[in-house]
């Protein structure tokens, strides 16, 4: 029984998996688990960031002033678009604090043309 019990903790620990997709320091785009379950993160220190938009971050991009995500919600749903002033971001800051959106396309443009947000070039 116990070995059975080691066993499966031992597959449970090495199941999990994790990796980075796009980076711009400070914010990346991370998985954990699979890759379906992408956020874009900024970071504080290596290995340990807080979330700016919840997964399944679909396309990302950033400028010096913009970083600008593409949602799609896990399980369905409409595709969402964020964007983060660089300028206005802290560490400390919730992702409700600094993280603009969720917009629809049409409104996202507008504040692209308005604010000269980046287009995407990273898609996943």
């Amino acid at each position: 029984m116990n070995r059975t019990l080691l066993v499966i903790i031992t597959l449970f620990l090495i199941s999990c998996d994790s990796g980075v997709e796009w980076r711009d320091s400070p914010y990346e785009v991370i998985w954990i688990d699979t890759a379906d379950n992408r956020t874009l993160n900024h970071e504080i220190r290596e290995n340990a960031s807080i979330g700016r938009v919840e997964a399944e971050v679909i396309a990302v991009e950033s400028n010096e002033k913009y970083v600008v995500a593409k949602q799609k919600p896990i399980g369905g749903g409409s595709i969402s678009y964020f964007y983060i002033d660089r300028a206005k971001d802290d560490k400390y800051l919730n992702w409700n604090e600094i993280t603009q959106g969720p917009f629809t396309e049409v409104r996202f443009l507008e504040l692209k043309a308005e604010l000269g947000l980046p287009d995407f070039s990273k898609e996943f």
